[in-house]
């Protein structure tokens, strides 16, 4: 715990603060996926608690501070470029919010995230979406043509049957007049 003196008093800062900071100074590197803080930071997480200095080891002196920091690192970033990035963040970072100097910033890569990034998933699917509308857009055209050959089949049906009606009419009227013309022989 440090405890810088004042004229007013003691201000105490405890260990788990600069973990804190620490832990949030280091997942603000682009390349670090997430921080890894073992069993114990797993119970917490399963209670239901954020554990803000998950993958952070502190040890604190008087005027002074060390700190591990267990990270997982996304795929494709360059590992010895996020570490050091990480290390110069967190240092800054610690020094400017608490006034300790920082003797050690020790980065441990303990993983490499290997999915793909949720936006390049969003891409895919709208990818996949655009191929699927030019396919069903293929589909309803002939879609389409269906349609009007079914109609203009309904249509011919429709007219077939009218000519047959208007056949079987004049036959009748035919029929009718031929009976008529035997009766009035």
């Amino acid at each position: 715990m440090y405890q810088p003196a004042h004229d007013y008093g003691s201000v105490h800062i405890a260990d788990e603060v600069i973990g804190i900071i620490a832990g949030l100074a280091a997942t603000e590197i682009e390349g670090v996926k997430s921080m890894t803080g073992g069993f114990a930071g797993g119970l917490v997480e399963l209670l239901g608690k954020k554990n803000l200095s998950k993958g952070v080891k502190v040890e604190v002196g008087e005027k002074e501070a060390k700190v591990d920091l267990y990270l997982v690192i996304e795929y494709g970033a360059v590992v010895h470029a996020v570490a050091t990035k990480v290390q110069e963040n967190v240092k800054k970072a610690v020094e400017g919010m608490t006034g300790l100097k920082m003797v050690e910033v020790n980065v441990f890569i303990t993983g490499i995230d290997t999915h793909m990034p949720k936006v390049e998933h969003e891409e895919e699917r709208k990818e996949e979406k655009k191929q699927e509308e030019k396919e069903e857009s293929k589909k309803g055209k002939k879609g389409k043509k269906g349609r009007k050959e079914k109609k203009e089949e309904k249509e011919e049906k429709e007219e077939k049957v009218k000519q047959e009606e208007q056949e079987k009419q004049e036959k009748q009227e035919k029929k009718g007049k031929e009976e008529k013309n035997k009766e009035g022989d």
